[in-house]
């Protein structure tokens, strides 16, 4: 087909491609053309509301998580980087056209675990506001010391084993994650208040830089260094009367539901497991799950008096020690028919999930003689920088395995005012940070050609089919260190006549160091194997790594230009390739049969069949039968409505 021929066609285009096939510039196809693309590429902008702190994130086109919490095995992100220093990043990625939403995913401390976004418009972005809760002021009056009745603030959470809590309802439900906003008792003039992102960055970056993924039981310390005392005299001399004691909670990242609470008891009384087993617990959060809330929540302590019978005060007096406990695996099931929970989550059942948890002696303690099996409940951390005090639970602590000993399933930290009031010189301080290496992410596609071209064909694209996975990977400076390709050739026997080899070019840019590599016939132009019959089943890899600084994680776009060279001889030159409608023909190509046949830009006379394609995000992909038309019957019919209208059928090659 001619040039002036295909700007005659009133067909649907993408984006016209420049590809940049090694040092060959694009063809510059017309953009009313049709380039049968299954690929968008979508602007992602992320604010996670934090300054000081750089956040390792993962996208996915598919929810990670199964319904249980627990992580799918095997599936990889399909794009990961990191912020900036500022917690907020700002590129393009490249997505399967059938993809409307993606999953935006970090372990990291204090941000969300896993969030759905919509693609609107090419770009999906999440950018964190700090809310509000209902009822509730933006800070607590300071030197606020004001008594309330019992029956004002605090609740009976369970009359028969001593269980009383701060809070009353839910301030805020989604339908989707449950519990978005923990309760907080209008009653009690807000004794809970959201926490600026801005006042915890430093924190959340060192605890997250410090804290492996892997056992932090190194941190166990017994319950005279894990719980707090407020000390009547500090080091510096300071007498210490009485002290304000603020819990913020910072993260949840294990796969149970938790409550988590305190106690109190003189410190020099050295109570028995027993007697701390009788002592009132008092519940804080009622409700955590896995990255909720998604914002820190601060909650000001409570003092009941000596006996726990009197109204409740801010000051906690000098001399007394508050321990903590959780409730673990307290998911209320029956509350939630078919996985899907009410408009109104009742306090009521909560309660009972948390005082059914405590009367079968599953509780976890900061003092680990009152824990199951002995196992420790916690790791304890003073933050040098601020004088905070960072309590990690583990929540699988009651079993007899202990759990995976983590001790990140609910991070919280504490501080006082004055701060020196629980200084602790024989806590551990926060650890130095560990060296950050963050899964790579993986990009996977099946490519299909028709080697006849350009003579036409019978447009079954599996003369030579290759399952193509990239494995990338990155530092925490967003350079890329390292990219994988793999070739795996999917075609049947006697699927093509000729002898078919398979290549692809690169930027210059992105050749890097390489090894692997079957055939190197120009920098950035590679040959993976010469005869698709003969090398079926066989999988070609190529690797080629980076120096820091040399490609760029964020934008990444190496112009991949794959192709086949039909009747392909080692060494000669003027051959014939064809390539992905609208990709660059490399220098060793014959150019002359552009001018003629049935396409320049390796699309069929009509518009309706390309001779290459690239089916973003999928493998294992089942040919079109031999000798058939794809779009034919049975043969992904979708496709021929996605030709007519690419808004439309986007995921036709998931249907044969």
């Amino acid at each position: 087909m001619t040039i002036a021929s295909l700007g005659m066609m009133a067909m649907p285009s993408c984006v016209d491609k420049e590809p940049g096939a090694g040092n060959e510039p694009g063809t510059g196809m017309p953009g009313e053309v049709f380039d049968f693309s299954t690929e968008q590429v979508v602007d992602l902008s992320l604010d996670y509301g934090f300054s000081d702190y750089s956040v390792n994130f993962e996208v996915y086109a598919e929810n990670p998580y199964n319904e249980d919490g627990t992580r799918k095995e095997n599936l990889r992100p399909i794009y990961g980087a990191f912020t900036d220093g500022n917690s907020k990043f700002d590129g393009s990625i490249k997505l399967p056209a059938y993809v409307s939403a993606v999953y935006v995913c970090s372990d990291y401390v204090g941000v969300p675990k896993c969030m759905e976004l919509a693609v609107e418009n090419n770009s999906v972005i999440y950018h964190y506001e700090m809310p509000v809760l209902p009822g509730m002021v933006a800070t607590r009056a300071a030197g606020d010391e004001s008594h309330i009745d019992i029956a004002a603030n605090r609740i009976v959470v369970s009359e028969q084993y001593n269980l009383y809590g701060l809070y009353d309802s839910f301030s805020e439900f989604d339908a989707v994650t449950g519990v978005k906003w923990w309760a907080y008792n209008s009653k009690t003039d807000n004794l809970y208040q959201v926490v600026d992102n801005e006042e915890t960055a430093g924190l959340v970056q060192r605890i997250n830089a410090s804290l492996p993924k892997q056992d932090n039981s190194y941190l166990c310390k017994d319950s005279d260094i894990t719980n707090v005392k407020i000390i009547e005299t500090t080091d510096g001399g300071e007498t210490v009367t009485s002290a304000h004691i603020d819990i913020v909670y910072l993260d949840a990242t294990g796969t149970y539901e938790n409550a988590m609470g305190y106690y109190y008891y003189p410190s020099e009384s050295n109570p028995s497991a027993a007697e701390i087993k009788a002592m009132p617990k008092f519940v804080v959060y009622p409700l955590t799950h896995n990255g909720t809330p998604d914002s820190p929540v601060k909650v000001r302590l409570q003092y009941f008096g000596d006996n726990y019978d009197e109204p409740g005060t801010d000051d906690f007096p000098a001399g007394y020690t508050i321990g903590w406990i959780l409730f673990p695996n307290i998911y209320p099931g029956d509350l939630r028919p078919n996985d899907t929970p009410p408009s109104d989550f009742a306090v009521n059942a909560i309660n009972g999930q948390i005082a059914k948890v405590y009367g079968n002696g599953e509780a976890v303690y900061s003092n680990k003689e009152c824990n199951n099996y002995g196992h420790y409940g916690c790791i304890t951390m003073t933050d040098p920088d601020t004088g905070r005090v960072v309590i990690g639970f583990e929540d699988d602590a009651f079993q007899e395995g202990g759990g995976d000993k983590s001790y990140n399933d609910i991070l919280f930290y504490v501080e006082a005012d004055p701060a020196t009031a629980i200084y602790d010189p024989d806590r551990p301080v926060i650890p130095d940070p560990e060296p950050v290496v963050p899964e790579p992410y993986q990009e996977t596609s099946t490519l299909g050609f028709e080697d006849i071209w350009p003579d036409g064909g019978d447009y079954d694209l599996n003369d030579v089919l290759v399952e193509h996975t990239r494995t990338v990977y990155y530092n925490a400076d967003n350079d890329i260190t390292k990219i994988e390709d793999a070739f795996k050739v999917t075609n049947l026997k006697g699927s093509a006549d000729y002898i078919d080899a398979f290549g692809f070019t690169v930027d210059n840019a992105a050749v890097g160091s390489v090894e692997g590599y079957a055939k190197q016939e120009e920098p950035g132009q590679f040959i993976m194997f010469e005869n698709g019959q003969a090398a079926i089943g066989n999988t070609y890899t190529l690797n080629r790594t980076f120096a820091d600084g040399a490609l760029s994680n964020t934008n990444f776009d190496d112009h991949f230009n794959p192709f086949v060279v039909s009747q392909y001889v080692a060494g000669a030159k003027n051959r014939v390739e064809i390539h992905l409608p609208g990709y660059a023909m490399t220098g060793w190509a014959n150019a002359t049969l552009a001018e003629g046949g049935h396409d320049a830009y390796y699309i069929s006379e009509d518009g309706k069949y390309p001779f290459a394609i690239k089916l973003e995000g999928v493998t294992n992909w089942i040919p079109v039968d031999e000798g058939v038309r794809i779009g034919s019957e049975g043969n992904y019919a979708g496709f021929n409505g996605w030709v007519a209208d690419p808004t439309t059928n986007t995921d036709w090659y998931l249907h044969k």
